[in-house]
């Protein structure tokens, strides 16, 4: 398999442009760099020009969005794997990036230019259809954070976030659900804006209890009862 073959098949790996006409997946992959930035290298920064889209690949480590407040604390927006895309926002509106963009791991991704992605989103409708799709889907889960955020205890918050991370991946496993990637304490807090101690509280309860199994030297979670974590969502409605 030639070079550009192998692009058009890794983008046709990719959720949002599987299945689109063999020509414009030409086309894209006449465009796209595949990378393999090493661990811990940003992306790009809160700020910097939307230049660019990216897509993750298979592999093995993934990517974190985050932004930090003004006392140096992150907020960790979201974690992408293999499948999703980043930078769409910025490239769409055309403003600078909301947030940093970290690479976790082994990560191999798709780099296609800002203008032809906009070419391809105004010129194939399954594309732009698709688009919108993800993008209704990612504004609803922010407001279901937000409703969380407002009314929810952090117990709830926390039951939902991991019932999330189970349906974005996880195996099964004869314990239960084992998430995909790992998630130490510290990751869990960032996620919830919510202190490293009170996840490490609910964490132990919740292991006590045989809701979850957590290997925290490790980071690796299995959602041992999955109904009654959903209980625990349930609980503030």
């Amino acid at each position: 398999m030639n070079a550009k073959a192998d692009v058009v098949t890794q983008l046709d790996s990719v959720r949002l442009f599987n299945g689109l006409p063999a020509a414009a997946l030409k086309r894209l992959a006449a465009s796209c760099q595949i990378l393999h930035p090493p661990d811990g290298t940003r992306l790009f920064a809160l700020g910097d020009p939307p230049d660019a889209v990216y897509a993750l690949l298979a592999c093995e480590g993934r990517v974190r969005v985050g932004a930090p407040d003004a006392r140096g604390k992150r907020l960790l927006i979201e974690v992408l794997q293999a499948g999703d895309i980043l930078g769409e926002i910025g490239v769409l509106t055309d403003q600078p990036r909301s947030a940093d963009a970290d690479i976790e791991g082994r990560v191999a991704l798709l780099r296609l230019a800002r203008s032809e992605f906009l070419a391809a989103v105004e010129s194939e409708p399954l594309l732009g259809a698709r688009l919108a799709r993800e993008l209704a889907s990612r504004l609803g889960w922010t407001l279901v954070m937000l409703q969380d955020a407002t009314f929810g205890s952090l117990e709830a918050r926390l039951a939902r976030q991991l019932l999330h991370l189970a349906g974005r991946g996880s195996r099964k496993t004869p314990d239960g659900l084992r998430l995909a990637g790992r998630y130490r304490q510290a990751d869990l807090a960032d996620l919830m804006g919510a202190t490293t101690r009170s996840i490490i509280t609910i964490l132990n309860q919740w292991r006590a209890d045989g809701r979850i199994l957590f290997d925290a030297e490790h980071g690796f979670i299995t959602l041992h009862d999955v109904e009654s974590l959903r209980a625990v969502t349930q609980a503030d409605e």
